[in-house]
């Protein structure tokens, strides 16, 4: 009897802990006029997650931080959850049209009356995650409730502080983040803008490259490293010149571009490889996918080193927009550098999908199956490659 005890004891522990590693927060699955009426009936707030199949930072959010205990503890006691897919050209594309939803993963909340009260977006750790819950019922943190104040004509520093803090997760056309930033930049003196608290500030900022934030940072990237590491500070950047460089290739805006040149040689040491960078993305923006791809393979042999995330998104803006034959072509040597420093699934089958898209079929299923074995080492998902697998051996048999 004892042993019969004990053996349903074990099996219950074992139950309840695979229950709890499968645990995750709970979307319904409903129609957005139904999650509206259960979220009034259970006088409960409203969590929308809005993704896209493809978008790598959603799945990562979904696997590692909707699963923690912490998150699925606060947001199921908190929140009745929906979950909707923007390109699934029904209920989700529409509530992403009425929302103004441009990017993924983003994050919405609304009072038990459907009001609007928070948004936030982008791959984050869980204790973040949980903070954008929090803020949601914070009137001097949720974004909407900023905004009525700044709308009624409050422009206390601490009011533009956070409502400009608040707006870099509102990814909208007609964001006034710019506009908020400056203005609050503008409430502060020399000694004020060096302060811990400002230094912060202005670095997690993203604006555009004529925004004072983004200036103040570039001309004094120094006054940063003693909080932030000088890889992290070296990357904004070299990220603030790139997304310049493309933006003045989209625009043929040459002017822009002798804007950016003069801030390579004013403030960055590595002005050779700065200059590199900077071409390509020039060419990325002009969407002169030859010039793009072999800027990019020329700064992976004289400066780009070990480099590959660099290389690996020229493949990925390749592989969706090239149509010429020699580009894709490039874009297979591309790849072919970057797996030599980093053999992950998704560099992998990406060389298997531009192999395919030149013809070389043969090593791309090669490259694909090898895809799937890292992918099931690694516990990934690896749909994509399986089905360029099951394409070609189709072809293969007929």
């Amino acid at each position: 009897m004892k042993i019969n005890l004990i053996l349903i004891i074990l099996f219950s522990v074992v139950l309840v802990c695979e229950a709890q590693e499968g645990k995750s927060i709970d979307f319904a699955n409903s129609s957005w006029s139904k999650i509206l009426q259960k979220a009034k009936k259970e006088k409960k707030a409203i969590f929308l997650y809005a993704y896209t199949p493809s978008c790598r930072w959603c799945r990562q959010m979904e696997k590692e931080v909707f699963t923690d205990k912490e998150v699925t503890d606060f947001y199921n006691s908190n929140f009745v959850s929906h979950k909707i897919n923007i390109e699934d050209g029904a209920e989700g594309e529409a509530l992403a049209k009425e929302y103004g939803i441009v990017s993924f993963p983003t994050y919405m909340y609304f009072n038990k009356d459907g009001v609007q009260v928070h948004q936030s977006g982008s791959a984050k750790p869980a204790e973040e995650f949980i903070l954008d819950g929090k803020d949601a019922f914070n009137p001097e943190k949720a974004l909407f409730s900023l905004k009525r104040r700044y709308d009624s004509g409050d422009r206390s520093p601490e009011l533009l502080f956070n409502y400009s803090n608040a707006l870099g997760s509102y990814h909208q056309e007609e964001s006034p983040e710019e506009k908020v930033v400056r203005e609050y930049l503008e409430t502060q003196s020399t000694q004020q803008l060096e302060s811990e608290k400002n230094i912060k500030y202005i670095f997690s900022k993203f604006l555009s490259f004529q925004s004072p934030a983004t200036q103040y940072f570039l001309e004094n990237q120094n006054k940063f490293t003693h909080l932030f590491k000088e890889d992290e500070v070296r990357h904004k950047a070299e990220k603030i010149i790139t997304r310049t460089a493309s933006i003045a290739g989209s625009e043929d805006d040459a002017q822009l571009l002798k804007q950016v040149d003069r801030a390579v040689g004013a403030n960055f040491a590595d002005t050779s490889r700065l200059s590199s960078l900077a071409k390509i993305y020039f060419y990325q923006g002009q969407k002169e996918w030859v010039k793009y791809a072999k800027a990019t393979l020329e700064y992976g042999r004289s400066q780009g080193g070990d480099d590959w995330r660099t290389m690996y998104e020229t493949a990925i803006y390749l592989k969706h927009f090239a149509k010429n034959m020699q580009a894709l072509e490039l874009g297979t040597q591309i790849m072919e550098r970057v797996i030599k420093t980093e053999k992950s699934y998704d560099n992998l089958n990406l060389y298997a999908q531009l192999q395919h898209r030149v013809g070389k079929d043969t090593q791309a299923l090669e490259t694909a199956r090898e895809a799937i074995a890292v992918a099931r080492k690694s516990g990934e998902e690896s749909s994509e490659a399986a089905k360029l697998v099951a394409e070609l051996q189709a072809a293969n048999e007929e």
